[in-house]
């Protein structure tokens, strides 16, 4: 049975004051991932945790950023768009990242490539092949490629 949004909110705001307030000294800032039944999952890629969470967790897992009590949803996909589409559930973390990190950077690297680490850390070039491998090295396996300017056109 769905819930009503009141319902809803009444939920996660009882899932956030009884799991996820706990961890706000140590984690500020982090995402976790909550079950109904109280597990967690706790991480600073909120792609990755959002991706474990469902396949641990199943759909009714509700992911937060730790401190903010927000909840993270998925962004949804226009249908014109989704076979080349990420799911519904990891784009919306995909998006706000680059959002944050990459859309500061178009005035000046329109048409490049930035990585972007899920700490914020960037990386701009030209060739995204390049950049890859260097991101890699500088950044670590946590990184997301996008062409500056177009944040829908993930690498």
């Amino acid at each position: 049975m769905a819930l009503t949004n009141e319902e809803a909110v009444t939920r996660s705001d009882a899932l956030y004051e009884k799991y996820v307030q706990p961890l706000e000294a140590e984690h500020w800032g982090k995402f976790v991932a909550v079950a109904l039944d109280g597990r967690t999952m706790l991480g600073t890629n909120p792609y990755k945790i959002d991706i474990e969470a469902w396949n641990a967790f199943g759909d009714e897992s509700v992911m937060f950023q730790i401190g903010e009590k927000e909840i993270v949803k998925p962004a949804p996909i226009p249908r014109s768009n989704a076979k080349n589409a990420l799911p519904a559930r990891v784009s919306y973390p995909i998006i706000k990242l680059y959002e944050q990190y990459g859309k500061p950077l178009e005035d000046k690297h329109q048409g490049n490539f930035v990585a972007i680490s899920s700490d914020g850390r960037t990386l701009i070039g030209t060739d995204k092949d390049v950049l890859f491998n260097e991101a890699l090295k500088v950044l670590g396996n946590d990184i997301l490629i996008f062409e500056v300017g177009r944040p829908g056109r993930k690498e």
